[in-house]
């Protein structure tokens, strides 16, 4: 089966969803991925598309380098699934756009001021107007996959119901992300301290990754941490900007080699993140044994069991991430057994062959279910 996967060069989960997902499926398929070129316009896109011929084209996070409509240009040229991994479709990259229950039409956007401001001064309404445009104009046996239950359910309460949503929970290789030794040395990591990692996606080269929530952390860390373990340390992986104080380690981008290495070196991971999806970085930390501290927002109850896999906290309250940290340096037994029944989870319910047999089930089903009629697409 011929596969065309298209995803914006970037290095963010969605990337590494789709490209994870090329890796595992070209040892049976012939797979694509897309855009060969770093600046591609939808005509463009849709002549290489049409030279490959795809049986299938999945829609990745494509939706900051091309315009949002090319979704209903490819659906109706090609089977096609949708990948949803963050709120654009239903709205903005804006934090409250990952919570907001009204993004059905954006005329009560708490980020516009006045009443008039909401419909004359409203970037987002007119955005949100255009995607519906185009969920309108796509074809009905597209299909949209949500990787986890929360985000699904949030695409089934817009206009995205009229299309078949299902659920693929992002998949890590659980031989890859395994118990591995300590090797804090090479880390640069102190040794005998307790030691918490905080991973995520770097910014920019000046910038802080706000949702991520490493500020809450930070300041956990210092007002509550500290001054019950006064040696314990926060190594911070990814972020270009690290909080300035003696106890923390910044430690640039990590690859994916060094990654398991890394979290065998350390006590706890948290990820102290204010909105999100179902990270990486989680099923990782778990794939390595480690105990969980993760905010209670998106789909991350779908991933950390709390009192069984790690804690759950609620999201920027400072007083509850630090006690959380605290309980789990007290009680390093319990710390060790959160981290196995978390490596459990994942082979469970989070390994790379149930992600890749759920994308692979769609591709077959929709590659059988629709003959391609030669399109009109004409690119410009």
């Amino acid at each position: 089966m011929r596969i065309a996967i298209i995803n914006e060069h970037w290095g963010a989960g969605a990337a590494r969803c789709a490209r994870d997902l090329q890796t595992q499926l070209m040892a049976r398929h012939d797979v694509e991925f897309f855009p060969r070129e770093q600046r591609e316009t939808v005509a463009s896109l849709m002549q290489r598309l049409i030279e490959y011929d795809p049986e299938v084209v999945n829609c990745h996070s494509f939706y900051g380098f091309l315009p949002y409509a090319a979704l209903a240009e490819i659906s109706s040229r090609f089977p096609t699934c949708f990948t949803v991994h963050d709120p654009r479709p239903i709205g903005t990259m804006e934090m409250a756009c990952w919570t907001c229950d009204r993004n059905d039409t954006c005329l009560r956007c708490p980020l516009i001021p006045g009443r008039l401001g909401k419909v004359f001064k409203n970037p987002y309404l007119w955005k949100r107007m255009e995607k519906r445009r185009t969920h309108q104009r796509c074809s009905p046996d597209m299909v949209v996959v949500a990787p986890s239950e929360w985000m699904a359910n949030r695409l089934r309460e817009q206009e995205l119901k009229r299309f078949k949503v299902r659920t693929v929970r992002n998949g890590i290789d659980a031989t890859l992300f395994s118990p591995c030794e300590s090797d804090r040395r090479k880390f640069g990591l102190p040794l005998d301290v307790p030691v918490i990692l905080h991973s995520a996606w770097r910014a920019g080269d000046w910038e802080i990754n706000h949702r991520k929530g490493l500020m809450h952390l930070s300041e956990a860390f210092v007002k509550h941490v500290l001054p019950r373990f006064p040696h314990a340390v926060l190594a911070v992986a990814g972020e270009s900007i690290a909080p300035n104080h003696p106890n923390v380690k910044p430690l640039g981008i990590i690859n994916q080699e060094q990654l398991p290495s890394l979290l065998g070196s350390v006590d706890v991971f948290v990820t102290s993140t204010l909105a999100d999806n179902l990270p990486y970085t989680i099923l990782e930390a778990m794939g390595c044994a480690k105990a969980v501290i993760a905010s209670r927002v998106g789909g991350i109850p779908e991933q950390v069991v709390d009192g069984e896999t790690g804690l759950l906290v609620e999201a920027g309250n400072i007083f509850e991430l630090g006690h959380a940290i605290i309980q789990q340096f007290s009680d390093p037994e319990r710390t060790r057994l959160y981290g196995l029944a978390g490596r459990e989870r994942v082979k469970k319910l989070f390994g790379i062959k149930q992600f890749v047999g759920g994308y692979e089930d769609i591709f077959i089903q929709l590659a059988t279910s629709r003959s391609r009629p030669v399109s009109d697409f004409r690119p410009h």
